[in-house]
């Protein structure tokens, strides 16, 4: 019989101690011999300590009885690791394991049940998304590659005026030499992945070059025999660890993308370049801007991976905004100004934002402000071994040399949460921040606000192409000319082309629009109609016979001039405006808005317009809720400010009589769309900054011929959701408009999709597509529409830039790039949709994840840059299809301020503008 201490024994005896937990009587002396079966999967709870364990199994079994408890600790800003540690071997794996085990006997079915569940039940749980994310021990030593055996994915059209353009794109040219991958194992096991580092580090010399993770080695040469055995020292408690590196493969350096994204990393340290989150910024080229104590920091994002093309480095300049106020400074100026109430104060203005350390040049969010606290205060800090208590003054003066001056001072306070080896709960660290030693970053709402600021910032933030195409020449003349850098990549055998990959293009012509009364306005290049609109009558009109407005009696004057302008300019738009009921109110105040609505909605009336005299969120969300949710009424706030300008009282009374129209059920324009029986559909999601709030799902989808009307639908999701069951439901929905409207079911449905990153593409392909085919099944067997999904993504790094000789511009609106920079794996194109006067555009990049509509990549470019023309808030065309832009609007309208459903009585219209 096998030995319960030792190899298979010792498992043997963890799963017998495990079946006596689950009720299960224990295998008999025949059936000890184990059998080579697959690993099981997930949970567990403790094994009973009668089991006589020995090694790892002695040691889980005791962890299991007496877990520790998650608690709080309070320690210095530069004491906080940047990432947190993973159990990755030791305790954490055996406790894994046993989790595994525990869950995957727990989760089988029942033969007997499994018969009862209906077939559109089981297709519905195959395609539910699940919160298990635990893998099979199975999946878990399972080797894997990530060698490209298939060819890339090329679609292509043709379509169009061909123009040559450049990516800030940049080839990577590699030797096809080798990787070398080995295995770290550690004696005695060591939890601790900074340790680990540490260890291997004191052996350098024979890994000038490397990629480590804590337990896997990458090496572009073959490791020396001297290399495999390792002797390092603890440097805690100077204990001696051995380190045994084994050989695993040889793998191609074509296929270890992460390894280049990793070196790129090191390269912008080797040129000084201070790193927040993935960017990466030049402090000694910062930029002052004195009269607004601010300044610029320039910098870079990077990344590599296989596009169509080959391998290529992304590269994009962007800029980073810091205040030179120190924090105390800022306390300071508080106190003085508020007096008493200078926390509540200081509180409004810090709680949220984040600071850099100007010592260590790192973020950190501010999450209190703790006045019990000073520099003074101390905390504990292990040395070599050892709790010592030391204080705030100490430490720095120890760690860094630096004095700090006022001892007064309160602390800051920010929060995060880590896992901590052999814990799997979260542990909580206070991080206790100087005032005196943080630099203020971002800009707050009353900097944003003042005109004179943000033009003086945007000079140096809003950089042209030809300033953007410089900066990427700068940052390889950089890398070619640093040692380090140019070494780096030696080593690894790689080299970084001159010049930004050169492509040729396609710009689609631009589509002509069909105003009412018969008149139609050819495209223009820069799809701009901004005059047209307002001297054509619109294609739908909602004549406004009996409407409302609130104001406040400073207002009176505004709300006059409003109302006459109105109606002078309903003539040429082809909408009759009646005399309004103007309602005086006695205050500003949110609750006197809310009971003059209530009082004054009436199932008669049609559209309620409110003058407010500023710019409060509460009042518009209070105005909102009544007008979206408790008393459904199309809607208009306003504020008494944008009225105040004489001289562009009249184009902004056009817009506003524009959104009325909409909002009402009306339509502006059209454009010709040939897709006939089709239903386009926009989806986005809303999510709370610091996501406390539950996410906001929108889905807005055309029920019309010509895609000029819109039925909405809002649900709310888990925070943080993007990707869940939401789909399903509100398709179903949209179809049951759809055939109530026009009497037939469409045969095709194009879907949408914003705010999906990378990552989730597969996971939406299996899981929301999955779910709407079923849900859809329910009209009927015989009802099979086609699908398209498309995934939109507006926050990319991609930069196109027009050719026009030496010189670079943005390019016109409707140029598609379809190949050379487009993802190797994926049906995809990039569109510039919109023009732009300042700064470099940024495409729109979309991703064909599902069709079955046989579209040609042509027809689906155009449809997609067609569906640009139709956002009726703007005169011109916008990064996105309509029915996203919609989508965005209505998910941060009910995220932002209402937080309630709308009334299912405003579907059908576009109140949401």
């Amino acid at each position: 019989m096998a030995d319960p201490g030792k190899g298979r024994g010792r498992g043997l005896a963890l799963l017998q101690a495990l079946k006596s937990q689950l009720g299960e009587s224990p295998p008999s002396s025949q059936e000890t011999t184990p059998q080579p079966t697959p690993g099981p999967s997930v949970a567990s709870s403790s094994v009973g300590s009668s089991v006589p364990l020995g090694g790892r199994g002695r040691m889980a079994a005791m962890l299991l009885s007496q877990m520790p408890k998650p608690g709080i600790e309070f320690v210095a800003a530069s004491d906080v690791s940047p990432s947190p540690s993973t159990v990755s071997s030791g305790r954490g794996r055996v406790l894994k394991f046993m989790e595994t085990l525990k869950a995957g006997v727990q989760a089988q079915p029942s033969a007997a049940s499994a018969g009862d569940v209906g077939s559109l039940t089981q297709q519905m749980a195959h395609s539910t998304i699940s919160t298990d994310t635990t893998t099979t021990l199975a999946k878990k030593n399972k080797e894997y590659s990530e060698v490209k055996k298939t060819p890339p994915v090329v679609m292509k059209g043709e379509t169009g005026t061909p123009c040559d353009v450049t990516a800030n794109f940049i080839y990577l040219n590699f030797e096809e030499n080798n990787v070398f991958e080995y295995n770290v194992a550690y004696e005695p096991e060591q939890d601790y992945r900074h340790l680990r580092f540490k260890l291997l580090n004191e052996h350098s010399h024979f890994f000038k070059e490397k990629t480590f993770d804590g337990t896997t080695l990458y090496v572009p040469h073959a490791l020396p025999d001297e290399a495999l055995n390792l002797v390092s020292t603890n440097p805690f408690d100077q204990s001696k660890v051995n380190l045994k590196i084994t050989f695993r493969r040889t793998r191609h350096l074509s296929e270890m993308i992460h390894i280049y994204n990793i070196l790129f990393k090191h390269i912008m340290r080797d040129l000084e370049l201070v790193r927040f989150g993935r960017q990466h910024f030049s402090e000694h080229l910062a930029v002052q801007i004195p009269q607004h104590k601010l300044e610029v920091w320039p910098g870079y994002v990077t990344a590599v991976d296989e596009y169509e093309g080959g391998l290529m480095l992304t590269l994009d300049s962007t800029h980073r905004v810091l205040r030179t106020q120190s924090v105390l400074s800022l306390i300071n100026e508080t106190l003085h100004a508020e007096g008493a109430n200078w926390k509540n104060a200081l509180n409004m203005i810090l709680v949220g934002s984040s600071v850099m350390t100007t010592y260590n040049k790192k973020l950190f969010r501010v999450d209190s402000i703790d006045d019990t606290m000073n520099p003074m205060s101390t905390f504990e800090k292990n040395e070599k071994g050892q709790m010592v208590k030391i204080s705030f003054i100490e430490y720095y003066k120890k760690n860094y040399g630096i004095d700090i001056m006022n001892t007064t001072q309160p602390m800051l306070i920010s929060r995060e949460s880590k896992t901590l080896p052999g814990n799997e709960h979260k542990t909580d660290f206070m991080i206790c921040l100087v005032p005196e030693l943080c630099q203020l970053t971002g800009l707050t709402d009353s900097q944003r606000s003042n005109f004179r600021l943000m033009k003086d910032v945007a000079t140096y933030t809003r950089i042209t192409p030809n300033q953007r195409h410089a900066a990427f020449k700068k940052f390889i003349r950089n890398v070619m000319e640093n040692e380090k850098a140019k070494s780096r990549l030696k080593g690894w055998g790689l080299s970084i082309a001159p010049e930004t990959v050169n492509i040729t293009a396609r710009t689609l012509p631009p589509e002509a629009l069909q105003f009412g009364r018969g008149v139609k306005i050819p495209g223009k290049p820069n799809a701009d109609w901004n005059f047209d609109v307002c001297k054509n009558a619109v294609m739908n009109a909602v004549d406004i016979l009996r409407w409302v407005v609130l104001y406040t009696d400073r207002d009176r004057n505004v709300t006059n001039d409003f109302v006459e302008t109105l109606k002078r300019c309903s003539g040429p738009m082809g909408i009759t405006v009646s005399k309004p009921d103007l309602v005086r109110l006695p205050n500003d105040r949110p609750e006197t808005y809310i009971a003059a609505l209530k009082k004054h909605i009436t199932s008669q009336l049609q559209l309620v317009v409110a003058i407010s005299p500023s710019q409060r969120d509460d009042r518009y969300a209070a105005i909102k809720r009544i007008c979206c949710a408790e008393n459904p009424i199309p809607s208009q706030v306003i504020n008494a400010r944008t009225l105040s300008n004489s001289q562009k009282i009249r184009s902004i009374t056009q817009k506003i009589l524009l959104q009325m129209n909409c909002k009402l059920g009306g339509t502006l324009w059209h454009i010709s769309i040939p897709c006939k029986n089709t239903m386009v559909v926009g989806i986005d999601s809303y999510h709370e900054g610091q996501m406390k709030k539950n996410s906001v799902f929108a889905f807005v989808a055309s029920y019309n011929m010509s895609m000029t009307n819109w039925y909405s639908k809002v649900m709310f999701q888990e925070k943080g959701q993007e990707i869940g069951d939401c789909a399903k439901f509100c398709v179903v929905e949209a179809l049951k408009h759809y055939l109530r409207v026009n009497g037939v079911l469409p045969q095709r449905i194009i879907i949408y999709r914003d705010g999906v990153g990378d990552g989730q593409l597969k996971q939406l392909k299996e899981y929301e597509i999955r779910q709407m085919q079923i849900e859809i099944s329910s009209f009927g067997e015989s009802y099979k529409p086609n699908i398209t999904y498309i995934v939109v993504q507006k926050r990319i790094n991609t930069r196109i830039f027009l050719r026009q000789g030496p010189e670079y511009a943005n390019p016109d609106p409707g140029t598609v790039v379809d190949h050379l920079i487009t993802r190797r794996d994926w049906y995809d194109f990039l569109i510039v949709s919109q023009k732009v006067n300042q700064g470099t555009v940024t495409p729109t990049h979309y991703v064909v994840v599902h069709d079955e509509s046989g579209m040609t990549p042509d027809q689906c470019q155009r449809l997609t840059y067609k569906l640009c023309h139709l956002y009726y808030n703007w005169p011109g065309t916008v990064r996105v299809p309509a029915p996203c832009q919609y989508a965005h609007k209505l998910a941060y309208l009910v995220g932002e301020s209402m937080r309630v459903m709308p009334s299912p009585h405003l579907e059908d219209k576009l109140f949401f503008l």
